[in-house]
């Protein structure tokens, strides 16, 4: 069965979308695999897990809790599983609406082993290309990062020296990214009596693990402030920045390109991994409900005990799991005089992440057409001159210049296009505010979107000449997209802001196993909300750590 509800049915439920709104966001939430059926008409009056969101992280923690036995009940306010994991269809053509690759493959490959899934799924490596000053690179291995560098070199003859010191701080990181990701027993694993296995990994590691402190260092300091340490042409800054959100930490920044060995894409589009996840937890008995909003948490005795739904109807359950914006979560779903002052002020006053302006295009090209080495996942560098975060908000031309992420889901798999066609996304960060922010009235936030996209367009034509004239029809998603999909605040797609003081909560890898809970007892969160910076793999860890707790306090009760 394949469920299938109108935008309008979707929206009218959430918060009664303007007819503009939905018209835009019919396509996003469109459903292309068939959603398992949901057990929505289930007995149980009261469960001992309540999760709201059904993102990767809610899914996950409902997933490991089946597994231990507990009863769980999931609500999706949209029409869909996986949040921003969403592929959708349009004559034909696939794209990917939110994450566009799984990245840190080796935490969700030994997550779905662990929870059975791993032969009902198929992925691919997915080789990262980047094109600087019109040259196009392949990430193969570290003599490629090598090669990236020279060519930086070139284009930047002073600043050699600079270039030499922040390559060989990128090797150590590289180098102790990739001891850490190769550790035996993967980090979402039980630790067994495996000691051998460990010693060995530490003997050959030990190199590599020396250089720990200094990594410790790279994690406190902005990208940006390392690199003008190092670097004196501000537009060398500028273009090594502009992949990543400003307030990237240094470590994060130098330590992308092993990153970029580690991409991934599954058989179907990334749809096809929540749906997966999704399919498993109802066999395992896993209530879920699409379609359901949660209104608010219920309290009894100051402790969280259920949740209230927008129809009205009331549940209860030993546990309640918020795997979703925090700040809604916490801030309007609880009464107030609860959380503490301190704690709520702070989350008021914090800053969120980045988002994305996203242009996806139907070609009547083959995807060789687009000359890009093979390769379904490019991120494109137009201008040397870089982008800065100012440039997020005032610039008119911005997206004339900025670095774009460009997907191609048909190079993964042919099945995702129609044959001799392709279906290309084309995306760039940009801010909520960018030019006063993108909730204007509907007639000048059409002719934005639509000039953006131009932009966009226009910029990788200087890569790939007379793209537009193969254009069989363009959609665009906005930061007013993903805040409808998600809700999250702002359209942010990364959680909280990275910089250290704007951020809600930064992660501490000493704190994990608490860092899920919340100053209301019995309630916590998963998902890339709960500490800062977020992404998938913080949603799969806290997914799994969130389940965790309950289980072990479930048992104990």
């Amino acid at each position: 069965m394949q469920f299938r509800f109108t935008a309008t049915q979707i929206f009218d439920k959430i918060c009664g979308i303007q007819p503009s709104l939905i018209e835009e966001s019919d396509f996003f939430m469109s459903t292309p695999i068939p959603e398992p059926v949901t057990n929505s008409k289930s007995s149980a009056q009261s469960y001992d897990a309540i999760i709201f969101g059904a993102g990767i992280a809610g899914l996950t923690a409902a997933a490991y809790l089946a597994l231990g036995g507990a009863r769980v009940l999931v609500c999706e306010q949209a029409a869909k599983v996986g949040g921003l994991f969403n592929t959708f269809e349009r004559d034909g053509f696939w794209f990917d609406g939110g994450i566009k690759a799984i990245e840190n493959s080796g935490l969700f490959l030994s997550t779905l082993k662990q929870l059975g899934m791993q032969d009902r799924i198929t992925v691919h490596k997915s080789p990262i290309g980047m094109i600087t000053n019109g040259k196009m690179q392949l990430f193969n291995d570290w003599q490629d990062v090598e090669n990236y560098y020279s060519d930086l070199q070139v284009l930047f003859p002073g600043e050699q020296k600079g270039l030499l010191q922040v390559k060989a701080d990128s090797k150590a990181i590289f180098d102790l990214l990739d001891s850490l990701l190769t550790f035996p027993i993967p980090i979402m694993d039980t630790p067994t009596d495996n000691k051998s296995a460990r010693s060995d990994w530490f003997k050959q590691r030990k190199g590599s693990l020396a250089r720990f402190p200094k990594a410790l260092a790279m994690m406190k300091k902005e990208m940006r402030t390392y690199l003008e340490e190092h670097i004196h042409d501000p537009n060398l800054v500028n273009l090594l920045c502009d992949l990543f959100p400003d307030g990237t930490s240094a470590f994060f920044g130098l330590g992308y390109f092993r990153m970029f060995l580690d991409y991934y894409y599954p058989e179907g589009g990334m749809q096809s991994i929540p749906s997966l996840l999704a399919e498993g937890i109802i066999e395992k008995g896993v209530e879920v409900r699409l379609n359901t909003r949660v209104e608010r948490i219920l309290l009894q005795d100051g402790k969280a005990c259920g949740v209230r739904l927008a129809n009205g109807e009331e549940l209860k359950a030993g546990y309640v799991l918020a795997s979703s914006d925090l700040n809604q979560a916490l801030t309007r779903m609880i009464p107030e005089g609860i959380l503490p002052v301190k704690f709520e002020q702070k989350m008021r006053s914090a800053q969120v992440s980045h988002s994305v302006f996203n242009v996806f295009l139907g070609l009547d090209v083959p995807p060789e057409y687009l000359n890009l080495s093979g390769s379904g996942h490019v991120f494109y560098n137009p201008d040397l001159a870089g982008i800065t975060e100012q440039d997020r908000i005032s610039r008119e031309d911005y997206f004339a210049h900025v670095p774009q992420e460009i997907s191609v889901p048909c190079m993964h798999d042919p099945k995702l296009a129609p044959a001799g066609m392709t279906g290309l996304n084309l995306s760039a960060m940009t801010s909520h505010k960018f030019l006063g922010g993108w909730m204007k009235d509907d007639h000048t936030y059409d002719q934005l979107k639509e000039a953006c996209a131009d932009d966009l367009i226009r910029s990788f034509e200087k890569y790939c000449p007379d793209l537009s004239k193969h254009i069989v029809f363009r959609l665009t998603s906005t930061p007013r997209t993903i805040l409808l999909q998600t809700s999250n605040h702002e359209g942010a797609i990364m959680g909280w802001s990275y910089h250290r003081k704007e951020a809600f909560n930064r992660g501490s890898l000493l704190a994990l196993r608490s860092i899920v809970k919340t100053p209301v007892p019995r309630l916590l969160t998963a998902g890339q909300w709960t500490f800062a910076p977020g992404g998938a793999p913080t949603a799969l860890l806290t997914g799994r750590l969130a389940a965790d707790h309950i289980l072990k306090n479930v048992e104990t009760e």
